[in-house]
């Protein structure tokens, strides 16, 4: 079973794998990794929005984990833990290799593609080119407000779930999430009116 979001509650099964793998079972450090590799997959491509750099963050994140292992808590929920693991990881990788830079020129949406679908008078259509430019503004934001944003939209996870899971207060994430909404509305101007349609 792979979870939707971090628990905010201690899984006892959890738990007690947790404490089998710190004494040294791997059988039991791998069911942690098959419950949250898809999980952490998600998490980290939040951030990078790309499928390799997804793959390897989550490896990361899995080979990281193991050789901290002591160090954590079974009594504490370890989605959060590698949540927050996921995310810094993912951003530290941004920053090292200057993928944002790169990701933008590669991603580039051509506008001829807007034109094409704008031509057509069908409404799913023109609700369809409106997505594509909500998606294409939530990938230009900088990586900590695109993930606070998708945390929140797509995983569904609670102020106070983004907060264990990142590490930072309730009111800085409701702070960052405010902000990301600004400029998302700022980046899309009138265009939002059309998601209403």
């Amino acid at each position: 079973m792979v979870p939707d979001e971090p628990p905010s509650v201690v899984d006892r099964e959890e738990g007690e794998l947790i404490r089998k793998a710190q004494a040294g079972d791997r059988s039991a450090y791998d069911q942690l990794v098959r419950r949250y590799q898809r999980q952490v997959y998600r998490w980290a491509y939040h951030v990078v929005r790309a499928h390799d750099l997804a793959d390897e963050v989550t490896q990361d994140v899995f080979v990281r984990t193991y050789k901290a292992i002591e160090r954590i808590d079974p009594e504490r929920p370890f989605g959060a833990w590698l949540c927050r693991s996921a995310i810094n990881i993912a951003l530290n990788l941004l920053r090292k290799q200057q993928f944002r830079t790169q990701w933008a020129q590669d991603n580039r949406t051509e506008p001829t593609d807007f034109e094409k679908e704008a031509a057509q008078p069908d409404a799913s259509l023109r609700r369809q080119r409106v997505l594509k430019k909500l998606e294409h503004a939530i990938d230009r934001l900088d990586p900590i407000y695109r993930t606070i944003i998708l945390l929140r939209a797509n995983e569904e996870m609670s102020y106070e779930e983004i907060a264990q899971a990142l590490g930072i207060s309730m009111g800085t994430v409701m702070s960052r999430l405010s902000r990301a909404r600004q400029r998302l509305k700022a980046a899309l101007g009138e265009t939002i009116d059309d998601l209403r349609e």
